[in-house]
């Protein structure tokens, strides 16, 4: 299992890309642009918990076109921000003035697991679910949120 926290992410005008960090509470009243989130699913679950648990506002609208769609928008409409995971790599030039932003108190952190068939023998999976095992951040660890769902270890 690997959890991941969240950043925000932000254009340049946004009236929080100069929060480090910024907390839920924060983000109430700002308009969180999640394109392409499919209702039935995990990752739509979960948003809908952090809308839920947070009064954040949250909009899904139309079909996801990838990362540089939705990086150029964020970077281009002040009203706009967008979640991205902490560990989550991303490229872009420096004339858009994008921010990251840590989200803390508390930190919603997203859980990702590791599904594999017993008779895979690839050398390396052993190393990658080493790797994923020793993540510092758990999210059962303080400060962190999960929506209720979530197996606790």
């Amino acid at each position: 299992m690997l959890d991941e926290p969240l950043h925000l992410l932000t254009g340049p005008a946004q009236a929080l890309e100069v929060a480090r960090p910024v907390t839920p509470a924060q983000l109430v009243g700002h308009r969180i642009w999640m394109p392409g989130i499919t209702a039935g699913t995990e990752w739509a679950a979960y948003c809908d918990d952090l809308v839920a648990d947070f009064r954040l506002t949250i909009e899904a609208p139309g079909p996801n076109l990838g990362a540089d769609a939705l990086l150029d928008t964020v970077a281009d409409t002040p009203a706009l921000a967008t979640f991205i995971g902490a560990h989550t790599r991303l490229v872009w030039p420096a004339s858009h003035g994008r921010r990251r932003i840590p989200v803390t108190g508390p930190t919603p952190v997203y859980p990702h697991s590791l599904l594999w068939h017993r008779d895979n023998r690839h050398p390396a999976l052993a190393a990658l679910r080493d790797h994923l095992a020793a993540t510092k951040t758990g999210h059962d660890s303080p400060g962190t949120w999960t929506p209720n769902w979530v197996p606790r270890t």
